[in-house]
């Protein structure tokens, strides 16, 4: 008889893990961005109009990623309810934010918040 095959290693990292919090993940992922509420839509000095992007299905990072990498960006609000995703890319300065479960406001920092040895994009 032949050996049995030895078992395959365990990889070091579980495949499933807990999600880490969206504030945990800001201030982990990129210091380019201030936690104004985790509890709370971001809102600006135009009366919620629209000076905002709104895309609905993108992941966190996603969403982080979109507002870092855009001129035109000033913050973004991150929103879970259920299944469904929603993320807004605001264009003018976030001024405050308005209690609201299940979403979190957050504020791209300015080149003096990032220091002189950090590059705002």
């Amino acid at each position: 008889p032949s050996p049995s095959p030895s078992p395959s290693p365990s990889p070091s990292t579980p495949l499933l893990s807990p999600s880490p919090s969206a504030s945990s993940i800001a201030t982990l992922y990129n210091p380019s961005f201030q936690l104004l509420s985790t509890s709370g839509v971001c809102r600006t000095d135009d009366q919620n109009k629209g000076n905002f992007d709104e895309l609905w299905g993108k992941s966190y990072p996603e969403c982080h990623d979109m507002c870092l990498f855009s001129r035109g960006c000033t913050g973004f609000e991150y929103t879970v309810k259920g299944k469904a995703s929603r993320c807004k890319l605001f264009k003018g300065p976030i001024l405050s934010t308005l209690p609201v479960g299940g979403a979190s406001c957050y504020k791209k920092a300015s080149k003096t918040e990032l220091g002189p040895h950090k590059k705002r994009l």
